[in-house]
């Protein structure tokens, strides 16, 4: 085989990007200046350097040339201290990996691509190829996202899907309302035979009446009504009333007249028959109360006027203005059919008024006038 001398080609321009560390400079035919390049060759300007992406200008040379056949394949010994420097590359930055240079042991398979030569004024100068270097490929997966994508064949018309059924709804009862009032309670205290224990009771529903009208409608109720009716109908006729020594205290009490110790604690002892006539009065302030409340509620919910006969425990107070003998339960009586009065039952009322204006008691009398002056100032 034909040796060739080391061919040094003055005309090679150092990369732009150089992908691995400088070599030691070496004293050759050629020296390289890293700051400022330049080829020491005898009859040889300075080179072009540094131009990026610019064909390089071939200056007319004035070493002799070289002859020497070609091939396909040059296979040559490369020396180990000679540099080398791989053409200007055209791919586009960055490169990722360092580039490979084929040793003359590993030599390519096939026939490295040949640098197209440039064409200059004659003669013409026959550039050597460069060995075959190794390029990283680009991202595959780049170059298909910038690759045209094949179009799909539209898809076939969906069937029309059958109506979905409506949830079911799961309703979930909710829990029972707990009583806000205890009405066994109410009820146990006024059917005790205490009547001091029935008079608290009454107060209490009229407290709770006037103060929190919604949480007393819990107390209408049967057993309530019930009860209140049973102390107003109550027999007290064997129940022990005050006795002479009593009524003569009091006398002395009215009179302002001087009394002992013994004879005020008499005078005020109130006996049983009179714990039984004021809890009669006590339940009828109560039960005109509640009837007034039962009235009210429901003319919010129906839009409607219950009449006064059907009214709870109504009927049992036009009973005690008749015919009870005591003029301070009749008086009493009064009062609650007055507390109760409505338009609807001005007609009623009107008439029980005018006759209780003829009672044989000028105190139920003085009532009676007072109840029918306030029925009259009513609007109609």
């Amino acid at each position: 085989m034909m040796q060739i001398p080391n061919y040094v080609n003055p005309y090679m321009q150092q990369p732009l990007v150089q992908p691995y560390a400088t070599p030691a400079p070496n004293y050759n035919a050629v020296k390289i200046d890293v700051h400022n390049p330049s080829v020491s060759a005898p009859g040889v300007g300075q080179s072009v350097v540094n131009v990026p992406q610019q064909v390089p200008q071939y200056a007319t040379p004035t070493m002799p040339y070289y002859t020497y056949p070609q091939s396909q394949l040059y296979s040559y010994p490369q020396t180990m201290t000679q540099p080398y420097y791989p053409p200007i590359q055209t791919v586009c930055p960055p490169c990722p990996a360092p580039v490979e240079v084929p040793t003359a042991a590993a030599a390519p398979a096939q026939a490295p691509t040949a640098v197209p030569a440039v064409e200059v004024p004659a003669p013409q100068v026959v550039v050597p190829p460069a060995p075959q270097v190794v390029v990283p490929q680009t991202n595959i997966a780049q170059q298909n996202v910038n690759a045209p994508q094949p179009q799909a064949a539209p898809a076939a018309p969906e069937a029309p899907k059958a109506p979905a059924e409506a949830p079911k709804v799961e309703v979930v009862p909710s829990a029972p309302l707990e009583p806000q009032v205890d009405l066994n309670a109410f009820v146990a205290k006024l059917t005790n035979p205490d009547y001091d224990v029935q008079a608290l009771a009454m107060e209490d529903m009229a407290n709770m009446v006037k103060t929190d009208p919604q949480k007393a409608t819990e107390l209408l109720d049967v057993k309530v009504m019930d009860a209140l009716s049973n102390i107003i109908k109550a027999d007290t006729s064997k129940l022990a009333g005050p006795t002479p020594e009593q009524m003569a205290a009091r006398e002395k009490l009215l009179a302002n007249q001087t009394m002992t110790d013994a004879e005020k604690q008499l005078a005020s002892t109130i006996t049983p028959l009179e714990q039984a006539e004021r809890n009669k009065s006590y339940a009828m302030f109560t039960s005109a109360i509640m009837q007034k409340l039962y009235a009210d509620e429901v003319a919010k919910l129906t839009n409607t006027t219950v009449p006064i006969t059907e009214l709870p425990g109504a009927v049992t107070i036009v009973e005690q203005l008749k015919n009870n003998p005591n003029p301070m339960v009749r008086t009493s009586a009064l009062e609650a059919l007055s507390y109760i009065q409505n338009p609807a039952y001005k007609k009623d009322l009107e008439t029980l008024f005018t006759i209780a204006k003829n009672d044989q008691d000028k105190g139920v009398q003085e009532a009676a006038t007072m109840a029918l002056d306030k029925l009259n100032q009513m609007p109609a």
